[in-house]
């Protein structure tokens, strides 16, 4: 009892405990479901209408998009450029953007691509035109449905088709995103047909639209004027006070909306050989010139001290350089130049040897992937005569130069020049194997071999570090908004401005330059960046002004708001002195404006530009809105106050034609719905984080 009593004495305490407990544990799981929300939040690189873009799908569609080009860069025996990334992150952004838009908008009127509907777009009986265009056999310009088969076989299913090797399986994997990407496209692309169709029927003209519209093209009007110029009056008699550049900024600023903008001044140092650099390269020159003459391993030497490696292939003289044609046409086998210098490279050439032979030569191919053994049973058959392309696909007219071996390898061209009359077997880069015959040989023309070896001027690493640790040196020094800017031209920069918003790719002037728009977006006014290598130059930035999402703000525009405010009030002050003018003609109103009556031809509402008066629409809609012998009331235009009057209508210059005028507005109302991503973007609540991260 004694415990008992004790414990309930207690109640109220623990009651108090367990409440504090639980408010506790309220609070810490608020903060960590809190805590959840903001990284939620922080891990977008969009908002739309409400609806985050994830970080992840993004990354993983960017990654995916890179991987692709940089495959078809590969095949292509290129590397991909510097600035791609940035365009690759912009585009998929736009996509992902024109995607969350585009959803929103099928779901509100119901609109769906079935998965069958899909699926007979990508191997049923209505497929896509940009899946035929890439099956179509270019010998026959027919559509090769087992070759689409084939593809999505091996693609789908690699080791069923005898794809193991590492190396294989990734190249496949490439190929099956960029598959399934199209698959993805090819879905929304049909959805926004299916739209826009709704949206063109919607918006289909009827024949008063077309004569509206055909008489707004065609009448023209002469028109008698005249015209008082605002100059007439002096901007010093009019007053413009505070309130009335509010008025006038808060009537205009809608036009004027801008996203968050970040004002930067950088100082770009170009990175270029310096006076040593260009000693040190005519120095080694000098030294190879020798050797490279006399050597029996040209090779060697080139491939050891060259930028370009030896190229053991003869070439067409007529293709070569001006400077190269010029020294194997006057040369014999054997000799060599002395190095010349040009576009900071200096140059030397040697002849190994020259020939007659055909420039290029013509072959019908087919082709099977490394490891496929069916070669050897359809080369037999048609060495026996069987028809070439009977059982595989051929390539007609496929043209080989001596010069091609980089993309195609040494052993395919050799084999290709070397071949007779019959069929032959040979392989390219990459292990493909092929079978192929001659179909022509071009007429022989004069080739030679010629050795060349370059070397180019560059900064050394001495050059760089010097000008990386000056530019270093001055950024420490002078780290103040001032100080960057005032005290760049006695250290021998120059700063120059620029205006950044998160959706370009570069900075004005530095292309390839995202970095510095990601890092704009990440710093604080006054912030100075590192120093970025950006192709040959070194770039630092400092941030000077930030203006927020929204109108530009009024004392950037106080020029225009200021001509606009004693615009209006001039003519106000002349339409009012013109409104005792009495009788109300033409003559009148140009005594009253101390002016002349003047006459333009062919005023339509069309055209906005007014010949000797300039882009003047208030005066030409006005224009075409008065009948035959009208006097207007005061108008203000661009130039100044106009009375008008119509003095002549011109005739059509064309007959009505109301099936031509329809076609002419379906076209223009489809314009329009081409366009409507772009309406919706500018309707729509689309925040842009994307800034943060790249």
């Amino acid at each position: 009892m004694a415990t008992l009593e004790k414990i309930r004495s207690k109640a109220a305490m623990l009651v108090a405990v367990i409440g504090l407990a639980l408010l506790a544990f309220i609070i810490g799981d608020f903060l960590n479901s809190g805590q959840s929300f903001f990284m939620m939040n922080q891990n977008k690189v969009a908002t739309v209408n409400g609806e985050n873009i994830g970080v992840e799908e993004y990354q993983e569609r960017v990654n995916a998009r890179t991987e692709q080009m940089q495959s078809m860069y590969q095949q292509s025996g290129m590397t991909m450029p510097e600035g791609m990334s940035a365009t690759i992150q912009m585009d998929v952004y736009n996509q992902m953007i024109n995607e969350q838009l585009l959803a929103s908008e099928l779901e509100a009127v119901g609109l769906t691509v079935s998965d069958a509907e899909l699926q007979d777009m990508l191997t049923g009986n209505h497929i896509h035109a940009e899946i035929t265009r890439a099956f179509t056999d270019p010998a026959t310009g027919i559509f090769d449905r087992q070759a689409l088969d084939n593809y999505l076989s091996v693609v789908f299913s690699p080791e069923e088709n005898g794809y193991t090797d590492p190396s294989q399986l990734q190249q496949i994997a490439v190929q099956r995103q960029a598959w399934l990407d199209m698959e993805a496209q090819i879905r929304q692309s049909r959805a926004y047909e299916k739209f826009a169709t709704l949206l063109t029927a919607a918006m289909a003209p009827n024949k008063i639209d077309a004569e509206m519209a055909f008489a707004a093209q065609t009448r023209t009007v002469d028109v008698a004027y005249a015209m008082q110029p605002y100059t007439s009056i002096a901007d010093s008699t009019i007053a413009v006070s505070n309130s009335d550049l509010k008025a006038e900024y808060d009537k205009v600023k809608a036009r004027y909306e801008m996203p968050e903008t970040r004002t930067i001044r950088y100082i770009s140092v170009n990175v270029a050989p310096s006076k040593e650099d260009y000693a040190k390269v005519e120095e080694q020159i000098n030294m190879l010139q020798e050797v490279f003459a006399t050597t029996d391993d040209v090779a060697a030497i080139v491939d050891n001290n060259s930028d370009i490696p030896y190229e053991d292939v003869y070439v067409t003289v007529s293709t070569m350089s001006d400077d190269m044609k010029a020294f194997v046409e006057s040369a014999k086998v054997g000799d060599a130049t002395a190095p010349a210098f040009a576009d900071d490279t200096y140059t030397m050439y040697r002849l190994m040897g020259t020939k007659t032979a055909p420039d290029s030569i013509t072959v019908k191919i087919a082709s099977f992937p490394m490891g496929d053994n069916s070669i050897d049973s359809v080369y037999n058959a048609v060495v026996a005569g069987a028809e070439f392309g009977a059982d595989v696909n051929v390539m007609e007219d496929f043209v080989v130069t001596e010069d091609m071996y980089a993309g195609l390898g040494r052993d395919f061209v050799a084999d290709v020049f070397a071949a007779g009359n019959g069929y032959f077997k040979t392989s390219s880069l990459g292990g493909i194997q092929h079978i192929a015959k001659v179909v022509k040989r071009s007429a022989p023309v004069a080739k030679a071999k010629v050795a060349t070896l370059t070397i180019g001027v560059v900064p050394s690493v001495e050059t760089e570090t010097e000008l990386y640790n000056n530019l270093s040196t001055y950024v420490a020094k002078y780290n103040t908004v001032e100080q960057f800017a005032d005290s760049a031209f006695v250290a021998g920069y120059t700063t120059i401005p620029a205006e950044c918003q998160a959706a370009q790719t570069s900075v004005q002037g530095i292309q390839n330059s995202r970095q510095i728009i990601h890092w704009a977006f990440n710093a604080k006014k006054g912030d100075v960046s590192e120093i970025y290598e950006i192709g040959d130059r070194y770039v630092v930035a400092m941030l000077e002004k930030v203006v927020k999402e929204g109108y530009r703000p009024m004392e950037e525009m106080e020029n225009l708001l200021n001509t606009n405010v004693r615009r209006a009030k001039k003519s106000e002050a002349i339409a009012q002195q013109l409104s005792t003018v009495s009788p109300a003609t033409i003559e009148a109103y140009a005594t009253a404006m101390n002016s002349k009556v003047d006459t333009v031809k062919f005023v339509s509402v069309a055209s906005p530009s007014i010949a000797g008066l300039g882009y003047e629409p208030i005066v030409a809609g006005a224009a075409a809105g008065l009948e035959m012998g009208e006097v207007s009331a005061p108008v203000a235009g661009n130039r100044g106050v106009y009375v008008l009057q119509v003095v002549n209508e011109n005739a059509a210059s064309r007959p009505y034609n109301e099936q031509a005028e329809m076609s002419r507005l379906e076209q223009q109302y489809m314009n329009v719905v081409n366009q409507f991503l772009e309406v919706l973007k500018e309707k729509a609540d689309i925040e842009n984080t994307l800034v943060r991260f790249f």
